[in-house]
């Protein structure tokens, strides 16, 4: 099959039924990855494409079957995704009900662990594959178990490690494309396993530059701030992140502890938004630090409600520790047209400068962060100034439509 040049720009004439494979999705739960699979089911569907997802339920109140924006929700029970074999047992039944609705013409692999049932079922053995590597899941199971630490892992946690890497390795060995967000993410891949680069492709996360897009005026910013009951007069520094170690959320704890004590005079307000296991550790951070007065957890706030925040900060704050594949909330704020200050880890420090060297934090020491924040506050002209360049970027290169009009490309290509 030859493609034209007008079906490679907009689609194929017959519409594809795509398997979607994720853990856990949006709207379901809220994260980068899970967020960034329902965008880019839901844009395939607007682009003509039929999207099947079998995910696993957070909670067992979720129907089992739904339609969301277009996409046919497939779940499995609470219970079945904690066991192997029944989790392998529910993705049969699943995939059994989605064909006898015609053949599944790819299969879109977002998690190791679901795309390893769905690979084991020979029904879809012959189905193109493509597998979109959001992280590293051996790399954050590693990091979520026992920090950054390399020595004295446990036994059973190599074991599981293990197990893990060999779902990976699995998935990308019968895919016949990759998909990265960044190119720090395709590098680090090839360290662990060598692909022909021919197979792999980068393609960043995206933003809806409609939905995440500046303030016209100071005044609409203050009526916003008054209404999310945020300091009106002082410099807001924003993070949207899940609460957990590998965000680094307590180094920005201690750096706010550290200017507050080193100028007390600097007037700054740090809201932290979402949710996750490190939500009661870091809220005593706070109190120990004496930093109550400067610094907020809000929780997770609605999808409706999040633009509001990015549109009345000043400073997007990303202090990642470890492993930073791009980030949604990155392209968020700056199609926002927020500058983002972030430590100089995985695909942030290749998106930053872009706008300016300057958004990056020396290191990720709670140190490094504060003389990082304290440069900003001491000088919010320099960084006003880069408002335009965020925006432009974003639009430039992270709208969703352009994004997922690379991604069904793609597919395209592989079916063709």
């Amino acid at each position: 099959m030859v493609l034209s040049f007008w079906q490679l720009m907009n689609g194929p004439e017959k519409k594809l039924k795509i398997l979607s494979l994720q853990y856990h999705c949006y709207p379901d739960e809220v994260g980068g990855a899970w967020g960034l699979t329902h965008q880019v089911n839901k844009r395939l569907v607007a682009r003509g494409q039929q999207v099947n997802l079998i995910t696993c339920k957070p909670l067992e109140s979720l129907p089992n079957d739904e339609e969301i924006d277009g996409i046919s929700f497939h779940r499995i029970s609470v219970r079945e995704s904690k066991s192997f074999l029944s989790l392998w047992r529910a993705v049969r039944k699943i995939v059994k009900h989605i064909l006898k609705s015609g053949e599944i013409n790819l299969i879109h692999i977002h998690n190791p662990l679901v795309g390893f049932m769905a690979i084991l079922q020979p029904q879809l053995w012959k189905v193109p594959k493509v597998c979109h590597f959001h992280s590293s899941w051996y790399d954050e199971e590693k990091i979520n178990q026992i920090g950054t630490e390399t020595l004295g892992i446990p036994w059973k946690l190599k074991i599981q490690l293990q197990l893990i890497r060999l779902m990976e390795w699995t998935g990308y060995a019968v895919s016949r494309t990759i998909l990265f967000l960044s190119e720090y993410s395709k590098n680090r891949f090839l360290k662990y396993y060598p692909f022909n680069k021919a197979k792999l492709c980068v393609i960043p996360g995206g933003v809806d530059i409609e939905e995440f897009k500046p303030f016209d005026s100071r005044e609409e910013i203050g009526s916003i701030r008054k209404k999310l009951k945020l300091k009106e007069e002082i410099s807001l520094l924003l993070t949207v992140r899940r609460l957990e170690q590998r965000m680094g959320l307590e180094n920005l704890i201690f750096a706010a502890g550290i200017l507050c004590r080193r100028n007390p005079k600097l007037k700054f307000q740090i809201v932290i938004v979402g949710k996750g296991t490190l939500k009661d550790r870091l809220a005593q951070l706070i109190l120990e630090q004496e930093v109550s007065q400067c610094v907020q957890l809000v929780g997770l706030v609605s999808r409706e409600t999040l633009p509001l925040y990015f549109r009345c900060a000043d400073l997007f704050v990303l202090p990642t520790i470890a492993i930073e594949g791009f980030g949604l909330v990155t392209a968020e704020a700056l199609s926002s047209g927020i500058p983002v200050m972030g430590t100089p880890v995985g695909a942030t420090e290749e998106i930053l400068k872009q706008v300016d060297e300057k958004l990056l934090f020396h290191n990720t020491s709670p140190e490094a962060l504060s003389q990082g924040l304290e440069t900003y506050l001491k000088s919010p002209k320099v960084f006003y100034s880069m408002k335009s360049k965020c925006r432009e970027l974003a639009i430039a290169q992270y709208s969703w439509e352009t994004v997922v009009q690379r991604i069904e490309q793609e597919f395209i290509k592989l079916i063709a």
